[in-house]
């Protein structure tokens, strides 16, 4: 495949997904390819090129996951160490004593959740060097939560600050030192700093046209992914990192999760795993105030495929694309997201019925013959059955169509009720 055979077809299916502008980048056995397609940003016209920035998102968690691996290969810090050895902030919370750093790699540690340490990032918008000491202090304040397994942005965060505290540097140089610069990573940098460089613009799309929104800049919560942009070919370096280093295979490894329908079928560390047919897939995903990106590692091909979009329908644009992308490249076949409901399957639906909530954050699930009912101050939502432990609530929804229940007891009722990645707590006291 050439790379105007390339930038065809990601034009074809950025157009037809509504896609403002986006990068592909293809490695395989040290050959790259890249493609460009659109603007980046619908207000100004520039084209996107492969120096276009764009938020690297919850991508960053896999290069943080990345570095505290080799600083436990050079022997700075231990993964089965407690959280509390390496964040001072954190040595009276009792979760953090016996929680491992290999356990907040895993995202089970049992660290306090709450809407206001995982998505207000307007509360920590400064810029201060001691961003994420602070930040993790207001974590230090908040009772655990009793969930298994839960994606958390929080729990990056003090990653960040476990590597501030081994390497003696605040988190963005540390980075710079440990993976930015010996990757050549030379188009990778931190909006959150005044030679940031031009980034892209996300969007959102709906009937009037793509609007530009802006970003998501936050210095407290950059290791979660507010802070770093990056370019297309860039994170093809830091993939191929990924499948030359057997040292970093580690980080591939299942651990005991949930998969979670259209996100995940195993978590890894700092990574998914994903159940293609045809190959063994690693990777994972970015969602950001108007952008999307995907990174897929394919170790049987010693490929990856990397795409970043400036849109909130990008999600819709990765699904559409790769089912022609990786069988054309690979010979592998992308499963399609099941949104299908059964309701005529749905059997008796009460053992999901319950409150599932966060101190500051509450489900309640009802229950009628054909489907669920979803409360909470957002408003109201039918859940339809999909499987016995996905429900679809949005087809439409690129990013969230379906929430999942996990942490079955023996009478088969769900302990746990995950909003996209979000694990909530079933409460004693049902609806």
């Amino acid at each position: 495949m050439t790379e105007q055979v390339l930038a065809d077809l990601l034009g074809e299916h950025a157009s037809a997904q509504r896609v403002p502008g986006a990068a592909l980048g293809v490695l395989r056995d040290g050959d790259e390819l890249l493609a460009c397609h659109g603007i980046a940003n619908t207000s100004t016209g520039v084209p996107i090129t492969a120096q276009s920035r764009f938020s690297v998102g919850s991508l960053t968690k896999s290069t943080v996951a990345t570095v505290v691996a080799r600083l436990a290969e050079n022997g700075r810090l231990s993964l089965d160490e407690s959280v509390a050895a390496y964040v001072p902030e954190l040595r009276s919370a009792p979760w953090a004593e016996r929680a491992t750093v290999h356990d907040l790699l895993a995202n089970r540690s049992g660290l306090p959740l709450r809407v206001r340490l995982e998505f207000d990032f307007a509360a920590h918008g400064d810029g201060r060097d001691d961003a994420l000491s602070r930040f993790v202090s207001r974590v230090a304040s908040e009772e655990s939560t009793p969930v298994d397994w839960s994606y958390t942005n929080a729990g990056w965060c003090i990653l960040g600050r476990v590597i501030e505290f081994v390497t003696g540097s605040v988190w963005e140089t540390a980075m710079r030192a440990e993976l930015l610069g010996p990757a050549g990573m030379r188009g990778t940098s931190f909006a959150t700093e005044s030679d940031s460089g031009a980034r892209v613009s996300g969007h959102k799309v709906d009937a009037g046209g793509a609007i530009p929104v802006e970003p998501v800049v936050t210095r407290a919560f950059g290791p979660a992914g507010t802070s770093m942009v990056s370019t297309a070919g860039d994170m093809l370096r830091f993939a191929a990192l990924h499948l030359d280093d057997p040292a970093l295979a580690a980080l591939h490894r299942p651990q005991a999760a949930p998969g979670i329908h259209g996100w995940l079928d195993r978590w890894c560390l700092g990574w998914a795993a994903f159940d293609w047919n045809g190959a063994e897939v690693y990777g994972w995903d970015s969602l950001i105030n108007g952008e999307r990106g995907v990174l897929r590692l394919i170790p049987d091909y010693r490929a990856a495929v990397v795409l970043f979009t400036n849109s909130n329908t990008g999600r819709a644009l990765y699904r559409s694309l790769f089912a022609d992308l990786m069988p054309a490249l690979f010979g592998i076949s992308v499963p399609p997201l099941r949104l299908d409901a059964e309701p005529d399957a749905a059997g008796d639906l009460s053992r999901f019925a319950g409150a599932y909530a966060w101190p500051d954050r509450r489900l309640e699930i009802t229950a009628n013959e054909t489907s669920l009912r979803m409360r909470s101050e957002a408003g109201e939502r039918e859940a339809l059955r999909l499987d016995d432990r996905t429900f679809v609530v949005d087809p439409t929804d690129p990013d969230n169509p379906t929430v999942t229940f996990g942490a079955f007891d023996a009478a088969g009722r769900p302990g746990v009720l995950y909003d996209m990645l979000w694990g909530l707590p079933r409460l004693d006291d049902d609806v």
